[in-house]
């Protein structure tokens, strides 16, 4: 009987070929899943950028009431220290003001939460993009909004405990005219003023200034890459 020869180099051949073809297979799947992963990171980025162009508005908006109240903390001030002459209305109004619409930052942080959970900041090419995200978003803004809730509190737990003993809301007239007692009243109103109001605003004049100077960083980051974000 005779033995068929088998043909082991082309065999080999084909053999490698199969090898080098499943190979290219993974190497391209990987280069694509690598390419989708951060494309999404950009996509994340970007929606982080729409966001705090949106806390940016807000903050601004926010600023300027905060800059009213300061101002009406000291207009409460001096018609406290002359109860006689105070014109109840504006006083009545003022006081609905300080204490129903008092507006602090609460900053959105979706687009971070998800960059965050789905392991996308690993795919941004930059480490001190990354290093100031964190920053950024785990002290600053936790900052701020931890010293809003603060301070709505105490406006809040003097609005509601407080006031009512020498402010009569509904009837917008004075509870009492006895010096002592509208001193301690001023001096609560000014508590709000000082250690909050002022300081609040000083606050957010700092996060404004981190929060511009990380748009720009983004902006650019997302530039490099030939991502479009708009205005």
């Amino acid at each position: 009987m005779k033995l068929t020869k088998l043909p082991w180099a082309r065999m080999l051949s084909e053999g490698g070929l199969i090898i080098v073809s499943v190979y290219l297979a993974i190497v391209l799947e990987g280069v694509s899943q690598d390419r989708e992963s951060r494309s999404s990171a950009h996509l994340a980025l970007v929606q982080m950028l729409a966001e705090m162009r949106q806390d940016s508005a807000d903050l601004h908006e926010i600023r300027e009431d905060q800059l009213a109240r300061s101002r009406q903390y000291l207009e409460l001030d001096q018609w406290l220290a002359n109860p006689e002459l105070m014109p109840l209305e504006t006083v009545a109004e003022t006081l609905d003001l300080v204490f129903f619409t008092n507006r602090t930052l609460y900053p959105r942080r979706a687009a971070w939460t998800t960059m965050l959970a789905a392991g996308q900041l690993a795919e941004l090419d930059s480490p001190d993009l990354v290093s100031q995200l964190g920053d950024f978003y785990e002290s600053l803004n936790a900052r701020v909004v931890d010293n809003g809730n603060d301070y709505d509190e105490n406006v809040n737990d003097i609005g509601r405990n407080s006031a009512p003993n020498f402010w009569d809301g509904a009837g917008r007239r004075l509870l009492t005219t006895d010096v002592h007692q509208l001193t301690i009243f001023r001096n609560q109103l000014r508590y709000l003023h000082i250690s909050w109001n002022t300081w609040y605003i000083d606050l957010l004049d700092k996060y404004q200034q981190a929060l511009d100077s990380l748009i720009l960083e983004i902006e650019s980051y997302l530039e490099k890459h030939g991502i479009k974000t708009g205005s």
